[in-house]
C-alpha cells in the first residue's frame, strides 16, 4: 500500500509541478487532485489501522472528502481546446495536463472505495455493490452541489444548515440529468475496478 501512495503522490508532485512550468492558468486542478488524494489518504489510514477510535475519524473525512475524487471530471468542461489537440502543441500540453489531472482524481476515489471496504471488512460482492451505489448516489448530490452552489468538503462542518439546504434544493427535475448521469458513472467505474478475488 505504502509504495502505491508514494508514487501516486509523486504523479500528482509531477503534474502540479508541470502546471507551475508553464503556468497553467486554467481551473485550479492541483487543488482539485489534492482535496482526492485527502480522500484516498484517510481511507488508507482508517485500512492500515485496527484502532476503531482512529478508524472512524479517518473515514467519516473520507466519506466527506470522497466526492472531491469523481468531481475532476467537471473539469472537462474546462477542455474548450479539444479540436486542436492533434495539432497545436500548447492544446497537446494541456490536454496532458488535464487527462491525467482527472484520471488521478477518479482512481484516487477507485483505490479510496477499495481501502475504505477493506478497513470495514466488507468482503461479499452483493453487500459491496449496494454501498456502491449508495455512495454513488450520496457522491453525485455532493458533486451537484460542489459544481453548481461551490460549496466544499468542510462546509458540512462549517455550514452544516447551507449545506442541508442546497442537498434538499438539488432534488428537481432540472438536476436530475446530473445526478443519475453521475451516479452512473461512479456506479460504473466502481463496479468495473472491483477486485473480483
Amino acid at each position: 500500500m505504502l509504495r502505491k501512495l508514494v508514487v501516486i503522490h509523486l504523479c500528482f508532485l509531477a503534474l502540479a509541478a508541470s502546471m507551475l512550468y508553464i503556468n497553467f492558468t486554467g481551473p485550479n486542478l492541483t487543488w482539485n487532485m489534492g482535496l482526492s488524494l485527502i480522500a484516498l489518504n484517510c481511507s488508507a489510514v482508517a485500512a492500515s489501522t485496527t484502532k476503531w477510535y482512529i478508524r472512524l475519524p479517518f473515514l467519516l473525512a473520507w466519506f466527506f472528502f470522497f466526492p472531491n475524487t469523481f468531481y475532476m471530471l467537471t473539469d472537462i468542461v474546462h477542455m474548450h481546446f479539444t479540436s486542436t489537440v492533434l495539432w497545436e502543441r500548447s492544446s497537446m500540453i494541456l490536454f496532458m495536463l488535464y487527462v491525467p489531472s482527472i484520471l488521478l482524481g477518479v482512481f484516487s476515489g477507485v483505490l479510496s472505495v477499495r481501502y475504505a471496504f477493506e478497513s470495514l471488512k466488507i468482503r461479499q460482492p452483493y453487500l459491496r455493490w449496494v454501498l456502491i451505489v449508495i455512495l454513488s448516489s450520496v457522491s453525485s448530490f455532493a458533486i451537484h452541489i460542489g459544481r453548481y452552489a461551490r460549496l466544499n468538503s468542510w462546509d458540512i462542518l462549517t455550514r452544516p444548515k447551507l449545506v442541508i439546504d442546497e442537498m434538499l434544493a438539488v432534488v428537481s427535475r432540472e438536476a436530475l440529468p446530473f445526478i443519475i448521469g453521475f451516479t452512473f458513472i461512479q456506479i460504473m467505474v466502481l463496479i468495473f475496478m472491483e477486485d473480483d478475488r
